[in-house]
């Protein structure tokens, strides 16, 4: 009798140390061209990976935000590089290149090109990621 009052307890220890263990999937929206945001957002993304160093991370930019991963314009080349590098995925919306008329050739190599950001964003929420969306 004794056994089957331990298993409820052994159960939930269990249950509860793999959901304190899970790995964090968070997707960021950011579509501002605005540096300021957008050096807050890096920050942020900092922060996350420093107390949770496996957490996946993928910021998909679009509207005006696309200019920041661009080869050729960009003020925060640096943070872009170092948290690539970290394994943040950083994607840029290919309708917002298109609304510009920014050739994707531009995109600086840290990013990936999706088809559409909403389409991306839609996709990882089903697939159980967090959403944020970035800026103040």
């Amino acid at each position: 009798m004794k056994y089957f009052q331990r298993v409820p307890v052994i159960l939930s220890l269990l249950f509860f140390s793999i959901v304190s263990h899970a790995q964090h999937k968070i997707i960021w929206e950011m579509p501002l061209g605005d540096t300021a945001h957008q050096r807050t957002l890096y920050r942020q993304l900092n922060n996350v990976l420093t107390a949770k160093p496996d957490t996946k991370i993928e910021v998909v930019f679009h509207g005006n935000a696309v200019y920041a991963l661009l080869k050729d314009t960009g003020y925060h080349k640096t943070q872009i590089t170092d948290l690539y590098k970290k394994g943040v995925v950083f994607a840029v919306c290919n309708n917002a290149l298109k609304a510009r008329n920014i050739d994707p050739a531009r995109v600086a190599p840290e990013a990936v090109i999706v088809p559409l950001a909403i389409l991306e964003i839609v996709k990882k929420q089903e697939e159980g990621w967090s959403y944020i969306k970035a800026g103040y």
